[in-house]
């Protein structure tokens, strides 16, 4: 947030974790940064970029296939090459567990990752 600034009323009032709303209400307000000042010589395209990626309010944010339009990513964009995907469930972050629910979840997930199998250049490297 010192860099985008204490969010507005509005947004933190969205949050879900009363936790966290608590927790930036408690801090000093810090206003948006000007990101040309902090990145002093960085390209202004990735600055642009970087600045919509960066917005706390999701609704207002740059979207993935709007940061890949972007004109920082003029030279590797190819809308032909470029899938959309599906939005983001985030409703298993937001279920209520007790913290030993969220271990056993955790450690029934890495029990059953099977990394995806090496292709033929892979192999050969």
């Amino acid at each position: 947030m010192r860099l985008t600034g204490t969010p507005p009323a509005y947004l933190i009032n969205r949050m879900p974790s009363h936790e966290a709303r608590n927790y930036i209400q408690s801090l000093s307000y810090m206003p948006k940064m000007n990101f040309e000042n902090v990145f002093i010589g960085a390209n202004p395209l990735a600055v642009d970029l970087l600045e919509k990626m960066l917005v706390l309010d999701t609704d207002k944010r740059i979207t993935a296939a709007e940061a890949l339009a972007h004109a920082y990513f003029a030279q590797y964009h190819d809308p032909e090459d470029e899938p959309v995907a599906d939005p983001y469930d985030q409703s298993f972050e937001s279920r209520e567990l007790d913290i030993e629910e969220w271990k056993s979840l955790t450690y029934d997930e890495v029990v059953s990752f099977v990394p995806p199998p090496l292709d033929q250049e892979e192999m050969e490297s």
